[in-house]
């Protein structure tokens, strides 16, 4: 039989089966209940009971038992034999058949085509002979209404479409699965690109206006040296700071960029960025997150990042603050209008500094400012590329509050705020 090993990889499809051995174990108990008491004897309640467990062991710890199912698949004869001896007893309808022929769904989700022709094969043998069995044993008026079209023909061929049925959602949520890999790759792919140009232009404003007036300097001190050695010491010095000073901006962009390699949850990363500042600033800070860690598209988290770090560092030059308090909130899309935006992160930072009264851009402003400019200005710049908002708001001697909205890659379960 051929195997399925999208199962392993896609957990929409592992859920999905596990679903259905769950149905079918609440169907079993149904049908357990129901089961008449002329026909209710030990040795059929044993294996109604037995089935039930198998079936509830198979659904609680479904990604233990789908390798061995996966590998031996022959093991699934066991299951439809034991199904076959609770037929023979119950009858061709009711709850326990709707049982078995989920049996072929969760089959047609594990197998390929010719793993569910074997599966649901064997399932019209046992079947039939589960009939025949049931016809012998039921002596009661009425029992030849068993042999009419419905239960010889229809039953027998639900568990064929069942199977057809499984793989179909399984072919669909494997092509759901690969076609969410593509989109991350061509996210990933922008990402990379959009990293080179910021990286590149990073080098040119910061890295290489500093070498070249290094360079300026150095080219001056021979004709220093001879005319007035006090400039000539000074202006050594200056190369010395420009050298220091480029040293300084290349680590900063290599620390840039091995940060966002860690691919970490975006509130761990936020939480190392705000732990790292505070040593290094001796700032307290104070973090509040959602339960659930929210999923951000590459750029989106590479620009959410740079604000807070942006805002960080206007903190430590300008703001005399003693406290910054960083909030992390999921605002939730309103899909009354058939949206299908999954909403947005919302973070919020905010200082217990001097704050200030000046012009501050918001998410319409124009830039001003040379290319390259990270400033209040460059902030906007930075949402804008995430598809995103920023807005500041300040008064003098009573703080700084920054907020960013920037969209989610995905939903994200409804948020139970926690605090570090």
């Amino acid at each position: 039989m051929d195997g399925g090993g999208e199962m392993l990889t896609t957990p929409r499809l592992a859920r999905l089966a596990r679903l259905l051995i769950q149905i079918r174990t609440m169907l079993i108990a149904v049908a357990l209940l129901l089961l008449p008491d002329e026909r209710l004897s030990p040795a059929t309640v044993v294996l109604m009971v037995l089935y039930a467990l198998l079936s509830l062991m198979l659904g609680r710890y479904w990604e233990r038992f789908t390798p061995y199912l996966l590998r031996h698949p022959l093991l699934i004869t066991a299951d439809v034999f034991i199904a076959v001896s609770i037929l023979a007893v119950d009858g061709p309808s009711g709850a326990f058949f709707i049982a078995t022929v989920l049996t072929s769904t969760a089959a047609g989700v594990l197998f390929g085509p010719r793993g569910i022709a074997a599966v649901t094969a064997f399932q019209i043998l046992g079947y039939t002979a589960a009939l025949l069995s049931h016809t012998s044993l039921i002596t009661a008026p009425g029992t030849g209404e068993l042999l009419r079209f419905q239960f010889l023909v229809v039953h027998p061929l639900l568990y064929p479409v069942a199977g057809y049925s499984g793989w179909r959602l399984r072919q669909i949520f494997t092509e759901l699965a690969l076609e969410q890999e593509r989109r991350r790759a061509a996210e990933l792919a922008a990402a990379a690109a959009e990293e080179r140009a910021r990286l590149a232009r990073d080098m040119h404003d910061s890295v290489a206006k500093t070498l070249r007036g290094a360079a300026m300097a150095a080219q001056a001190l021979p004709l220093w040296m001879k005319k007035d050695p006090e400039r000539a010491e000074a202006a050594a010095a200056q190369v010395v700071v420009a050298a220091e000073t480029a040293a300084q901006e290349a680590r900063n962009l290599i620390a840039d960029l091995r940060d966002e390699a860690a691919g970490m949850p975006f509130t761990d990363a936020v939480e190392t960025v705000l732990d790292t500042w505070s040593g290094q600033t001796g700032i307290a800070t104070d973090l509040s997150v959602p339960r659930y860690p929210p999923s951000l598209l590459v750029t989106a988290r590479h620009e959410a990042l740079a604000v807070l770090r942006e805002a960080l560092t206007n903190i430590e030059r300008h703001a005399w603050a003693t406290l910054v308090t960083v909030e992390l909130t999921v605002q939730h899309a309103d899909h009354r209008e058939g949206t299908s935006d999954p909403g947005y992160l919302v973070m919020h930072v905010t200082d217990d500094g001097r704050g200030f009264q000046a012009p501050i851009p918001h998410e319409h402003d124009a830039p001003s400012g040379p290319p390259g400019h990270y400033g209040l200005v460059g902030m906007v710049e930075r949402a804008r590329r995430a598809c995103g908002d920023l807005t500041i708001e300040s008064t003098p001697g009573k703080g700084t509050r920054l907020t960013l909205r920037v969209p989610l890659a995905s939903a994200t379960p409804t948020p139970e705020r926690t605090v570090r």
